[in-house]
């Protein structure tokens, strides 16, 4: 009997809320430059992951290419601009354009949490 191998696919295409979203925030003018806007982010360890869009830092083989996942720097803070949280981190600053549906806002709110005790 051959051997059952499960496959798992996953999307990196964004939802009509989602692009909404990105284009709200990539219209607004922030205090910063932004190196890159993400969708889907959620917290872990005290940096952001998500998928990246508009990223300012191209290479010749198109990584961080829109709908690339993105692991950014450790976050050294974070602030409200308007309607959007802007991450300022070691290796860029980053909006968050929309989190991730079953743990990115209860892992941002964590994190700041985390801040307010220091």
């Amino acid at each position: 009997m051959p051997e059952v191998i499960e496959l798992e696919f996953h999307s990196k295409d964004v939802s009509e809320f989602q692009l909404r979203r990105l284009v709200r925030a990539s219209l607004r003018k922030y205090t910063v430059p932004v190196t890159a806007f993400i969708s889907d982010a959620f917290i872990a360890d005290d940096t952001c992951v998500g998928v990246s869009f508009d990223h300012s830092e191209k290479d010749d083989a198109y990584h961080r290419a829109d709908g690339s996942i993105l692991h950014t720097g450790k976050i050294q803070s974070a602030r409200k601009e308007g309607r959007f949280w802007l991450l300022e981190t070691q290796d860029g600053n980053y909006v968050i354009a929309s989190f991730r549906r079953d743990l990115g806002r209860a892992s941002f709110s964590k994190l700041l949490q985390s801040a307010d005790r220091f």
